[in-house]
């Protein structure tokens, strides 16, 4: 076997700046293979950990390539056979701010809903998938420690500056916990987390209501 790492380096954030971007990103096995790929893995790798056919999975991973949103950081040649090795290029995937604005602004109430379910419905795969794997507590009493899940809906009430504040502060919660050392080529292969660390999934919506719902 022959093998080839690739110098990579993982951003802190993949900013979605175009509604092309957005739509190769908007499928719900696209979303579970971003969060997968938080180490670096093979196709087969991907398909087994998603319980997907491999076969169909290369389209979106050429796709998902083509945009940036992943990279190859290893070549491995197998028995004459080409094998990748996938890795995120970015810790955190967001859409650009003024993304809806001007000409493109009617897309917003198409685009924005496709993007939520593909997001969620990958939350749910992967939390199905969690369950079965007995990793899900529900009767745990909220305080112990560690906590297995956290689900929750809340309707919040925000002047113009709490919500400045509560998102300020929620960046930088996620700022602190989703950063992670990257690897460099050329060094010996070495972790990119912790040895004891566990992963885990956090989804979150945050979008004000219009107005009348709190009639």
């Amino acid at each position: 076997m022959t093998s080839e790492k690739q110098p990579y380096d993982i951003a802190d954030v993949f900013t979605i700046s175009d509604l092309d971007t957005l739509k190769k990103l908007t499928h719900p096995q696209r979303v579970e293979i971003l969060h997968t790929l938080h180490q670096p893995k093979t196709v087969k790798s991907i398909a087994a950990e998603i319980e997907a056919d491999p076969t169909k999975l290369y389209y979106h991973i050429r796709q998902m390539e083509q945009i940036g949103a992943i990279q190859v950081v290893e070549t491995n040649i197998v028995s004459g056979i080409v094998e990748k090795k996938y890795l995120v290029t970015a810790h955190s995937y967001q859409v650009k701010d003024n993304l809806f604005s001007g000409d493109e602004a009617i897309e917003t109430a198409i685009e924005f809903p496709q993007m939520m379910e593909a997001v969620f419905k990958s939350t749910i795969r992967q939390a199905e998938r969690s369950a079965k794997a007995g990793l899900i507590d529900m009767q745990k009493p909220r305080g112990e420690d560690p906590i297995s899940v956290i689900l929750g809906s809340n309707v919040l009430s925000l002047t113009a500056e709490q919500q400045i504040a509560f998102g300020d502060r929620l960046q930088a919660l996620l700022d602190e916990f989703c950063s992670e050392p990257d690897q460099e080529a050329g060094e010996d292969s070495k972790e990119v987390v912790e040895e004891d660390a566990k992963s885990f999934l956090f989804t979150l919506a945050f979008f004000q209501r219009p107005p009348g719902n709190d009639k």
